[in-house]
């Protein structure tokens, strides 16, 4: 395969430039409210929405042009990086296929809401220009990352992803509390990135690019020999270019692309800070959860499917499963309403990388999909929700350690706010896969996916590979369960905070923060997914997102025959997942009706906790685990080297410096007294002769022949004598 050939420059069209609309607008807003940083005008949420509002037009059409027709592919020429045989070019450019053009739908239009609800729910803040400068950053990093066609290209937007989500989970920097959130966000997502740059550096290292379309074509032509060689070869100025690496690299490789989606996508074991992410405000956290920076992860796998070889995806598999199980029993535990949903996140995520890992790749995408939608919508009810403790906390007084976000101080908000339960309850029913609603079509095709893929791989020998989806039918036990507890713990029963009438009734969300609301409820219903809310093979987006077949050598052959088994087995997986949905929401029901014992003792705090419940409660422990294996001993190292430093190191520099001192001042001294001492004792002597010998010239001719005289008498006495 000539090299050259595979970096043509693609003409730039009119949907590449409405493209490159819909990516530099967010950043538009960045800059112009970058101006207006210490206002608080409720015209600055306006416009800002406005704006985004177009970009959700854009995506529209873009959409409409890609779905029915051919992907949107622009690509230059950036510049080239010399070699001895020939230069090897670095391209610049956006890929826009189904996938990427429905994400572009998806991320505009939850940036949009979370906009639109915001124009209210921060209206009283101080940081309201800065807090919509920085959605506007953020929206414009993910964009980068669904468009751009160059692996570093996508980890430049990568990295600006990071950095205004550092900016918005502390966007309350004057809270300590949300400072250590937003720091420890950023560094746990450093460690993931570092995979994600090792992973780069390998395919680099034997492709010579980064561009994804050609890195596909070039891992199609690659071999493996029998001796365990990796060998990817192409032609360049008629020369016929060989690389080769041990087949283990291709591991390597795929392994660090997958741990900077866990980072990102808050997987085991670097789940700990989205738990912490909640300091920030609360369409900070729908932004964050629905539809941008966690599921970039998820997205970033999706897009280098087709170069990850079996064992990679068996880990995805695994580390998804195993997130998804812990992070729905975490949730089971918690007390605050947006930890609980948090918590529900990871699990989700979790569920969307065991679809990637099982090879249910369109499934997986059809999950961060629906996810989106109910997700933001559970976050902006959760939010309206706390709205209104707090203004019952302000009208009213309550109990010493009160809690406007703690759910055992809720129940009976069903009648107090029918619009939020309304929508809230669609979104959890979603959530937790029951029927007519959108999470059951995407949860059923990665359950189908899942158990198709066990039953391929898991023999006598390997049965191992059964706990995959034994584990993923666990989560979505616990996800009914955790969220038939919540909604009976918030919306039905007694209120348990001290309520004055009058204050209670005398807020209501605004219709701008109903809107978003009842529009993303809507988007929950399966029918906006499948005509047959049923069945989700069905599902017009499953049917055209065309499932990629591997591009690394000799494994196209078996992800393919999986993926013809699975009419087989959606029955099974179908009636399964239903059954353990309704069995959670009954579980649920059993524990936390309004008049059942188990209620009474949580609300009352009376209820007895065992080891395990607690370690569960605080994620596992992991927090700890990692100050005791990590943190302590690198502060250890720390002090110590800083001791090192400042007692030895500084001590002999000191003490050097000091005994140069000392020896200035003895040569100093030695100089004054010795050399400058003969110095001036040779000159008074000197002077001393000049005055005595002066005395002699005194330019009298008598004194003269006296003194001949009497020089002449010593000397005669000396001859005579002497």
């Amino acid at each position: 395969m000539d090299y050259a050939s595979l970096y043509q420059p693609t003409p730039l069209t009119i949907g590449t430039l409405l493209a490159l609309v819909v990516l530099f607008t967010p950043l538009l807003n960045f800059g112009w409210l970058l101006f207006f940083r210490g206002k608080s005008s409720e015209l600055i949420g306006w416009v800002a929405s406005g704006f985004l509002l177009g970009t959700v037009l854009a995506a529209g059409i873009i959409f409409k042009t890609v779905w029915w027709g051919e992907p949107i592919h622009n690509r230059t020429i950036w510049f080239e990086i010399p070699t001895q045989v020939f230069a090897y070019p670095f391209t610049i450019g956006i890929h826009i296929n189904r996938m990427a053009a429905l994400m572009l739908v998806v991320v505009t239009l939850i940036s949009w809401v979370v906009h639109v609800y915001s124009i209210h729910y921060m209206e009283n803040d101080k940081g309201y220009a800065r807090y919509f400068a920085f959605l506007g950053l953020f929206t414009f990093s993910m964009l980068g990352i669904v468009m751009m066609d160059n692996l570093l290209l996508i980890f430049i937007f990568w990295e600006l992803v990071g950095v205004s989500s550092y900016a918005l989970i502390g966007f309350w920097n004057h809270r300590p509390a949300a400072v250590r959130a937003s720091t420890k966000a950023f560094l746990m997502n450093r460690v993931g990135d570092a995979g994600f740059i090792v992973g780069m550096l390998v395919l680099w290292s034997q492709f010579g690019t980064l561009d994804l379309q050609v890195l596909e074509d070039l891992m199609q032509q690659s071999v493996f020999t029998e001796e365990g060689v990796w060998l990817s070869y192409f032609r360049a100025n008629n020369l016929l270019v060989e690389n080769a690496a041990p087949v283990i690299w291709l591991t390597i490789a795929g392994v660090g692309l997958v741990l900077g989606a866990i980072g990102k996508s808050a997987q085991f074991p670097l789940q700990t800070w989205l738990p912490d992410a909640m300091e920030g405000p609360t369409p900070v956290s729908a932004l964050l959860h629905a539809a941008t920076m966690v599921a970039a992860g998820v997205y970033l796998l999706l897009r280098v499917f087709v170069l990850l070889n079996p064992a990679t995806l068996t880990i995805i598999a695994i580390i998804g499963s195993t997130t998804a199980f812990m992070a729905a029993i975490t949730a089971l535990t918690q007390h605050d309403i947006k930890k609980v949903l948090a918590y529900s996140t990871i699990s989700q995520l979790g569920y969307m990388m065991v679809g990637v890992g099982v090879g249910a790749h369109n499934a997986a995408f059809f999950h961060l999909v629906t996810h989106a939608s109910f997700k933001a919508a559970l976050f902006l009810s959760a939010g309206a929700i706390i709205h209104r403790m707090h203004h019952l906390e302000e009208g009213t007084p309550q109990e010493e350690g009160f809690d406007a976000q703690d759910m055992r101080w809720m129940g009976g908000l069903k009648t107090r706010m029918p619009v939020t339960f309304a929508v809230y309850l669609i979104a959890a029913l979603a959530l937790a896969g029951i029927p007519l609603f959108s999470g059951f079509l995407s949860k059923d095709a990665i359950l189908t996916g899942a158990v198709a893929w066990a039953a391929f791989f898991g023999t006598e020998q390997a049965w191992w590979y059964w706990i995959i989806p034994g584990l993923a039918f666990a989560s979505a036990l616990l996800t009914a369960l955790y969220m038939g507890r919540q909604i009976l713990l918030v919306f039905f029963g007694k209120l348990q905070a001290k309520e004055d009438q009058a204050v209670s009734f005398a807020w209501r969300p605004s219709w701008v923060m109903r809107f978003p609301l009842v529009l993303l409820a809507v988007l929950s219903l399966g029918v906006v997914y499948s005509l047959n809310p049923l069945v989700s093979s069905e599902s017009w987006l499953l049917q055209q997102i065309v499932h990629p077949l591997l591009a690394v050598p000799g494994e196209t052959l078996n992800y393919a025959t999986i993926m013809a088994t699975y009419p087989e087995w959606h029955n099974l997986a179908t009636w399964l997942a239903l059954g353990v949905a309704l069995s959670g929401i009954a579980l649920a029901y059993l524990l936390y009706r309004p008049d059942s014992q188990g209620r009474q003792a949580y609300v009352a705090r009376t209820s007895r906790r065992s080891f395990l419940v607690k370690m569960i409660e605080h994620n596992w422990y992991l927090d700890r685990l990692y100050q005791l294996i990590f943190i302590r001993p690198t502060l250890f190292v720390g002090r110590f080297l800083y001791g090192w430093d400042t007692r030895v190191i500084d001590g002999v520099l000191h003490s050097t410096a000091l005994l140069g001192v000392i020896f200035a001042h003895v040569v100093a001294w030695l100089d004054r007294a010795l050399i400058d001492g003969l110095v001036r004792g040779t000159a008074r002597v000197t002077r001393g002769l000049g005055r005595l010998t002066r005395s002699v010239q005194t330019g009298r001719i008598q004194t003269y022949l006296v003194a001949s005289l009497l020089l002449f008498v010593v000397l005669l006495y000396w001859l005579v004598w002497v």
